[in-house]
């Protein structure tokens, strides 16, 4: 059965298990979480599938073919370009929710483009209704929707700093429906939606909510790739005026979209700070990217999360307790913390899977700052502490007489000071050994220690056989009292002294002395009083004590 001692140990480990589940819940340290996660995203050295290009519309591209937006057909006579070059698959990513007023014909070739291509993927987008309204699916036209070989949805899940940091995979109104565009792009090469099964990125919810909802599910974090490892790009214009070696397309995945400035969504990152902000069609070529290597970064939420960062905190504190103490106090908290920092990045890097470790980390920071202080002022204590008697020392003493002296003044309250005197303890320590005289003095400390016991009093070892006793806002009488009773309880312990010439046990003298609203006197008259005092007890026949007063009395 469990002793109290052992859940004396054991609660504080308690503690810090509701410490860590309570900030692994709260979501007040996200901020500190995606600290750690982007940094170790930019060393994950994710790089670019060469399979992957990008048909950008850039400045070249609004150059040699006005502004935008442009007719259907150069769409249409872009995918003709590259029909016969057997490419994986073909995302646009730019809604088509409109139809084309002013050439309602381009409309009608870029359909039977995209049909007879029969690989590319269309967007779809949400937008709100109107300011504040439900939101709506920004479908392409119905002719477009029919001939596309597959529909994805482009919407970007931003954190609450702006930062893009993972995605979606699926996702709809009503119902999480739509795959996102690079993933449904991924389904039509691989002709089945199991094939994502592999990089546990299912688990969608399937329940209809309410059609004016816009659901999502299977989230999962982005491996964005390293700076200078980016997807190779060629231009819009150049892919449509044959200018791109054919080569260089076949069997491609070719993802269409704006990269020129102004045109687009352009998104922050965690590599943001390195490199520019990434553009709509190369964060969905990043999905892409992720989908192929099968490097989905997967987050622990719920119970992982908080079992694996409870452990971490737990079992390191256990393991500090079990532990001699020659270890210092801060490498087992030191340890866990890099442990905790080791495992969250080991798991991003070669599991796929994203360990929040900030719950894990602050608590470890706790502990180490307690424990900081609790050895501050175990040293403190130590550096005016007696190691033989665990009384004060002198000099420690010396400064709370002198504080209480100025305050006794100040406030015209009395002070009163023992000195006590063990009787003959050389005689003792040549009869019993040296051994038994350090005993002596820590049993007549601890007698004292027992009637010098309010907040302020303080007693301490003078030096020597000589301890004293500090008794603030103690009048000459009560001091008396006290003096007389420390004197009894040595001699009722009838530790046997067979040297002593005053008694067959062991006894103590102590001299009393007061201050009492002396304008005039200080720590030291008070000192020299009180020894004058014990001087006097000793020529009385000691094994008592004798009192000399201030002047004030």
């Amino acid at each position: 059965m469990p002793t109290g001692r052992s859940f004396t140990k054991l609660w504080p480990a308690l503690i810090l298990a509701v410490a860590v589940s309570m900030l692994s819940w709260s979501g007040l340290i996200w901020r500190v979480d995606n600290i750690f996660y982007d940094a170790f995203i930019s060393k994950t050295g994710q790089r670019a599938d060469g399979s992957i290009i990008i048909v950008a519309i850039d400045e070249k591209s609004l150059a040699e073919l006005g502004r935008w937006p442009w007719p259907r057909e150069l769409h249409a006579e872009l995918l003709e370009r590259i029909r016969d070059l057997d490419v994986r698959g073909v995302a646009i990513d730019v809604l088509f929710s409109d139809p084309d007023r002013y050439q309602p014909e381009s409309d009608r070739q870029f359909a039977a483009a995209i049909r007879r291509h029969g690989r590319v993927v269309l967007p779809v987008g949400v937008s709100p209704s109107e300011p504040g309204g439900p939101p709506i699916e920004l479908m392409p036209i119905p002719a477009l929707s029919a001939a596309a070989a597959g529909l994805g949805h482009i919407g970007t899940d931003v954190d609450p700093d702006g930062v893009v940091r993972g995605a979606y995979l699926y996702a709809g109104l009503g119902d999480a429906h739509w795959p996102i565009l690079a993933l449904a792009m991924y389904q039509l090469w691989s002709g089945s939606d199991s094939q994502v099964a592999p990089l546990g990125l299912r688990n969608r919810d399937r329940s209809t909510g309410g059609l004016a909802e816009w659901r999502r599910d299977a989230y999962v974090r982005i491996p964005f790739v390293a700076s200078g490892a980016g997807f190779k790009q060629v231009s819009y214009v150049d892919v449509l005026r044959g200018r791109v070696q054919p080569d260089l397309l076949r069997g491609r995945w070719l993802l269409v979209g704006a990269t020129a400035a102004g045109m687009g969504d352009y998104l922050l990152t965690p590599l943001s700070f390195r490199n520019a902000p990434a553009s709509g069609v190369e964060y969905h070529a990043t999905l892409l990217n992720m989908l192929l290597q099968r490097s989905a970064i997967v987050p622990l939420r719920g119970w992982p999360q908080l079992l694996l960062a409870m452990a971490l905190v737990v079992l390191p504190f256990l393991l500090q307790v079990g532990l001699s103490s020659r270890w210092r106090w801060w490498t087992i908290p030191t340890l866990a913390a890099m442990l905790t920092l080791a495992l969250s990045a080991g798991l991003m890097w070669w599991a796929q899977r994203w360990f929040a470790p900030a719950a894990t980390l602050i608590v470890h920071l706790i502990v180490l700052i307690v424990l900081g202080l609790l050895r501050l002022r175990k040293s403190q204590r130590l550096a005016h502490s007696d190691p033989l008697t665990r009384l004060a020392n002198r000099r420690l003493f010396d400064i709370v007489l002198q504080r209480e002296v100025t305050a006794a003044r100040r406030s015209e309250r009395p002070v009163a000071l023992l000195m006590v005197d063990v009787d003959f303890f050389k005689s003792y320590n040549d009869t019993y050994g040296h051994k038994a005289g350090d005993q002596l003095l820590r049993e007549v400390a601890t007698l004292m220690s027992a009637h010098v016991r309010r907040p302020r009093d303080l007693a301490a070892r003078y030096g020597g056989d000589e301890l004293a006793a500090i008794l603030p806002d103690t009048a000459l009488q009560q001091a008396c009292k006290i003096a007389d009773t420390i004197v009894r309880s040595v001699a009722d312990q009838a530790i046997p002294h067979a040297s002593s010439k005053v008694a067959t046990h062991a006894t103590v003298t102590i001299g009393v002395a007061t201050l009492s609203n002396a304008a005039t006197d200080s720590h030291s008259s008070l000192l020299d009083r009180a020894d004058a005092a014990l001087y006097e007890a000793k020529q009385n026949g000691r094994n008592g004590y004798a009192a000399a007063t201030s002047p004030g009395d």
